[in-house]
């Protein structure tokens, strides 16, 4: 499968040599845009597996806008740029860039590049995804404990058996033990 990518430029002359060595590097370049244009549009609109962004020297602002582009299309990004500086390397880390190139890249490490960073930026979204289950699972078991404390306290009865009075109950109910326990914590006033 091509990887399909978009050039975000604000120098057309130096795009048509980035183009060239993408192109020569195996990728399938969908779009070469102004840095100007209407960037959440035109991913929107083309849907690339990477973004590439060529600055001479990224302002605050591209990174602002690349960040806020990265949070709603997340995607591969990679900056290539003619100058290094560490603020600018982290603030580009922070705004969801995958890679952060000085210089041009000959199309030959232009491949390795691009699939590098698609593949970090790929762990780093499944690594988000687990942490988000995760959370979202103690949250649950916060819930149940707590309707479990509220059902020990309510009926005198022990741990064991208030939780097999929230399983049978949300069983019969036809709910998960969570949904149980968060109907019955709003109805004590304890959510």
């Amino acid at each position: 499968m091509t990887i399909r990518v978009l050039i975000v430029d604000a120098k057309p002359e130096r795009s048509q040599e980035l183009e060239q060595a993408m192109g020569d590097a195996g990728f399938e370049v969908v779009a070469t845009v102004d840095e100007q244009q209407d960037l959440h549009a035109v991913v929107e609109r083309l849907a690339p597996d990477a973004v590439i962004i060529d600055s001479a020297l990224p302002s605050r602002d591209t990174l602002e806008h690349v960040g806020q582009l990265g949070r709603r299309y997340p995607k591969p990004m990679i900056m290539l740029a003619e100058q290094e500086s560490p603020d600018l390397t982290r603030i580009a880390a922070k705004a969801g860039v995958s890679a952060y190139v000085v210089d041009h890249v000959q199309p030959a490490l232009m491949r390795s590049m691009v699939n590098v960073a698609i593949a970090s930026f790929e762990s780093h979204r499944a690594l988000k995804g687990e942490l988000t289950r995760t959370q979202e699972t103690l949250a649950q078991r916060r819930s149940i404990d707590r309707a479990k404390a509220l059902v020990m306290e309510l009926r005198s009865i022990g741990e064991e058996a208030a939780y097999q009075y929230l399983r049978t109950t949300a069983m019969n109910r036809r709910m998960t033990i969570h949904e149980l326990a968060q109907e019955l914590l709003t109805a004590a006033g304890k959510r």
